[in-house]
């Protein structure tokens, strides 16, 4: 970059310096062959120059957000469950691709403008001084005066821009979630409304856009009109130098072709300023992320966990995801290993807030949860999760092929291994079946798939991950009856010699459960065996009259 920028520098020289005023004033001839020369070596090396520097500098900033994009990944796939509870996806979406692309912008402007203007800049000025020096003195202020008006205007650029990018983030949020639940929004006819909420969003970011071009506007103009007046200056006070024998033609041309270029580079390192102070308000949405602790999963004196019992136990737990509003209560249970115990409860009393806290996705506000006697806040978070297959009320499918996301619960299983655990769960013939067999994608969030396939391609993959422990959480809400009995079936052959916890709330599926726990107002109320519970007038009893009653009416 800086051969290429000060090989354009010779340009002037050689022609107002050399040519007017030794070769045709000074009547050299001789001299002609080495301008000639020098002209053309000045701008064979400048491309070789040039092109280098355009491919190392596209090297060097596609490295550079490469590394940014990985390491905000791998940054928000750590960050505590929490934190996406309260950050919509396409907000993330936008930080992690519009706010690098934005960024990768800046950097751009910042090697490509800003460090070839600036070399320019003092290149050139060393020239001027040269040429005149009591010239290129009173041009100094006007540089001074340029610097203050970048100042001036670079926190407000920055501002603009920022929440431009804010409202991006919102607007590719809202896109997230509309076009997640289409579904939703066809079925009820609400196309019109979700496009008047995506106007109005798209609308804030065009009054923001506009008001950063406005600005950039009058930024532009101020520089245009400081650089003028040098200019004016400059021709007011050379040409009586000139007419006085002061100063040569050649040195006035060659001094006024270095000023127009001069300029230039004033102008650019004005516009990158404009586009760093821009790509800054990426950065700063970008590092706000980067900002914001991660779950600490293994600590300094964390443990490794080996392959565990399944003895679990909560010990006077309360825990609430908002500190005044708790959702356990003092809640207390004890889990044997290899046993498997059902939680009943109506919604909203915790059953699944559980399950979050067995995975260490979030923290008791008092009491202790532990495993084979280790309290969970002393685990390695990633070798506890290793110890504990989830098979959730939606299952999740990724948009690849059935057998990678079998393979999700071990991605180093072999084949045969993945077969087993299909056939266990009651789907391998199904997906023999299939036209591409375990090669075939199951569609954006395996919607391609019935909600009980989906389910028992859960349940093999829990199946290939051998966990200790089982949590089944509504395994069977959103399925047919032919469905559940199929998945019903895959379930006892998981359960075998595995700790389960299985939250439902058809109690018809609790057959399989050794014990049953009620849960009301954040604590046990109620527990024992199916006929235990229904001798007594407690909720079970209720809850099992209610559904009885409306599958009888059906």
């Amino acid at each position: 970059m800086v051969g290429a920028t000060l090989l354009e520098l010779a340009a002037p020289w050689l022609m107002g310096v050399v040519l007017i005023d030794r070769v045709i004033i000074g009547q050299d001839a001789s001299l002609l062959p080495w301008v000639v020369l020098g002209l053309l070596a000045a701008v064979l090396l400048r491309q070789g120059f040039e092109f280098a520097h355009r491919y190392f500098l596209a090297l060097l900033s596609q490295r550079a957000i490469h590394l940014l994009r990985c390491d905000l990944y791998d940054h928000i796939e750590n960050l505590p469950l929490s934190h996406f509870n309260r950050t919509p996806v396409g907000d993330l979406v936008s930080r992690q691709v519009n706010d690098a692309e934005a960024l990768e912008d800046g950097l751009k402007g910042m090697v490509t403008e800003a460090g070839v203007h600036l070399v320019m800049v003092f290149g050139i000025l060393g020239l001027l001084f040269t040429l005149n020096a009591q010239l290129t003195l009173l041009v100094l202020p006007f540089l001074v005066l340029l610097a203050v008006s970048m100042h001036v205007f670079r926190r407000a650029v920055k501002g603009s821009s920022f929440r431009v990018r804010d409202r991006l983030g919102r607007l590719t949020s809202l896109v997230t979630e509309t076009l997640t639940g289409i579904g939703v929004v066809k079925a009820f006819g609400m196309e019109p409304a979700e496009l008047n909420r995506f106007t109005r969003t798209s609308n804030n970011i065009l009054l923001a856009s506009v008001k950063l071009a406005r600005l950039e506007g009058f930024y532009h103009i101020s520089v245009e009109m400081i650089l003028v007046g040098s200019v004016v200056l400059v021709i007011w006070l050379a040409a009586p130098q000139v007419l006085a024998e002061q100063m040569t033609v050649g040195a006035l041309v060659a001094y006024l072709a270095y000023l127009a270029r001069f300029q230039e580079p004033l102008k650019g390192l004005s516009k990158a300023n404009f586009r760093i102070q821009k790509a800054l308000g990426a950065a700063q949405r970008i590092f706000a992320v980067l900002d914001t602790p991660v779950e600490d999963r293994s600590g300094p004196n964390t443990i490794i966990l080996p392959r565990i019992e399944g003895r679990i136990r909560f010990d006077q737990v309360t825990f609430g995801y908002r500190h005044d509003e708790p959702v356990l209560r003092d809640f207390s249970l004890e889990i044997q290993p290899g046993e498997v115990v059902a939680l009943v409860g109506p919604s909203g009393v915790g059953k699944s807030t559980l399950v979050n806290l067995l995975l260490r996705h979030y923290t008791p506000l008092a009491g202790t949860i532990s495993v084979d006697g280790h309290p969970l806040e002393t685990l390695n978070a990633s070798s506890l999760r290793k110890q504990i297959s989830l098979v959730p009320q939606e299952p999740f499918l990724f948009s690849t092929t059935v057998r990678e996301n079998i393979l999700y619960g071990r991605p180093e299983a072999s084949d045969a291994e993945v077969e087993h655990a299909a056939r266990a769960a009651n789907i391998h013939d199904f997906i023999a079946a299939l036209p591409q067999g375990y090669q075939t994608p199951v569609g954006q969030r395996g919607l391609a798939l019935s909600g009980g396939q989906r389910q028992r391609i859960a349940l093999a993959r829990a199946f290939l991950r051998d966990a200790p422990v089982l949590l089944l959480d509504e395994a069977t809400t959103s399925v047919d009856l032919e469905a559940e009995a199929l998945i019903q079936e895959a379930v006892a052959n998981l359960m075998g010699g595995r700790t389960t916890l299985i939250i439902a709330h058809r109690l018809s599926s609790l057959h399989h459960a050794q014990r049953i726990v009620i849960l009301e107002e954040g604590r046990v109320s109620e527990e024992g065996s199916h006929q235990d519970l229904l001798a007594g007038n407690g909720l079970y009893r209720r809850l099992y009259d209610i559904q009885t009653l409306a599958q009888t009416t059906r």
